[in-house]
């Protein structure tokens, strides 16, 4: 097509594919190349003012395929990426870069099965709750509000935490993840167990996020699920369901208390949107002297506009906030576990070393 009627786009699928004469003898698909050839539809995207789009490759690792000079040569890098499972139609557009705008937006689409388009989805939490119970209360399901880019949503996180028939006492259980790093897991079931007294050494634990959203795509996501994720965990270890009508937002910290996430008034909004009448989340207040999970209870409450807001200082306070009843303790402060789950030795036996409910029994 000549210069005098340019085309309105260009689409270069794939720029790996290409070759050109200032690329010299070098392979199609190598460093100099691709270079070039970026160079190439670039001078010819200013000359025209034609869009040029180009289609990359990735590595294992997630990056674009070749020099990273590519990146710095076009205004915008974008990333395609599908789920890992569950909702396989579901696709999502990033931003890496944009210098038309800000590369915190996400967009979110639909594979119509139909047609092979992509159909954007206006509501992706009415797409990701849309399977669930809400009816009633089920034991190792909570929900959260996640953010992608600028967008709130709201998924469910589910768990699943049965006794190990092998091994000895020094057994540590199976850890499978779906949807959050293991690491964080890690660091969830070690304060359990170090700061609120509940572990989950010889059990195994399965922890999997509903519609194949990854909450551990960067390494600032992920975090703002951990409450979530406790919540499932304790509850599904002590078959004690949790509220329906409750959403949890919040970091776990080491010390067992909960750190504030950013855009948390967004979040409190889009739980209300979606028909969540309570919601738990970090005290943004100076936080008091003592330990986090002793001594009274640090928990307020407030209404935001139809919400009730409840704000908690420490993990097991929040913990009981979204449980249907409270945790049941022996005398010796140790948590009854069903029958049916008890395993050999002391297996369905936890200690929990909380003075509140001391207190409340006294």
């Amino acid at each position: 097509v000549g210069l005098q009627r340019p085309p309105c786009l260009v689409v270069i699928d794939s720029i790996q594919t290409m070759i050109c004469e200032s690329g010299g003898t070098a392979a199609a698909g190598g460093v100099t190349q691709v270079r070039e050839c970026v160079g190439l539809f670039l001078r010819l995207a200013k000359m025209t003012g034609t869009p040029v789009v180009l289609v990359g490759h990735v590595t294992k690792s997630g990056g674009v395929a070749g020099p990273r000079t590519v990146e710095h040569m076009v205004d915008c890098v974008l990333y395609l990426e599908g789920d890992r499972g569950g909702l396989n139609n579901l696709r999502m557009l990033r931003a890496a870069k944009n210098r038309f705008g800000s590369s915190e937006e996400v967009g979110v689409y639909e594979m119509d099965q139909t047609g092979g388009k992509l159909v954007p989805v206006s509501d992706p939490s009415s797409l990701f709750l849309s399977n669930r119970f809400d009816t009633f209360d089920s034991d190792g399901c909570a929900i959260t509000v996640m953010l992608e880019g600028l967008r709130p949503m709201t998924v469910e996180v589910q768990a699943l935490v049965t006794a190990s028939s092998t091994g000895g006492k020094s057994f540590a259980g199976r850890r499978c993840v779906d949807g959050i790093s293991t690491a964080r897991l890690l660091l969830i079931l070690a304060v359990l167990q170090k700061r609120c007294g509940i572990s989950f050494s010889r059990y195994d634990v399965y922890v999997n996020v509903v519609g194949g959203i990854r909450l551990s795509s960067n390494a600032r996501q992920g975090s703002e699920s951990d409450l979530a994720t406790a919540v499932a965990l304790v509850s599904s270890l002590t078959g004690i369901a949790v509220r329906a009508d409750t959403a949890f937002v919040g970091e776990v910290g080491l010390l067992g208390e909960l750190r504030q996430v950013i855009s948390l008034e967004k979040r409190v909004n889009e739980a209300r949107r979606m028909g969540f009448s309570r919601i738990i989340t970090p005290d943004g207040g100076r936080r008091r002297k003592g330990s986090l999970i002793k001594k009274e209870s640090r928990r307020r409450h407030n209404n935001a506009n139809g919400i009730e807001w409840i704000k908690c200082e420490g993990l097991l306070d929040a913990i009981s906030a979204g449980l249907v009843s409270r945790l049941p303790l022996t005398k010796g402060n140790r948590l009854k576990m069903p029958k049916s789950e008890i395993g050999s030795g002391d297996v369905g036996t936890l200690i929990i070393d909380d003075d509140d409910y001391d207190d409340e029994r006294d």
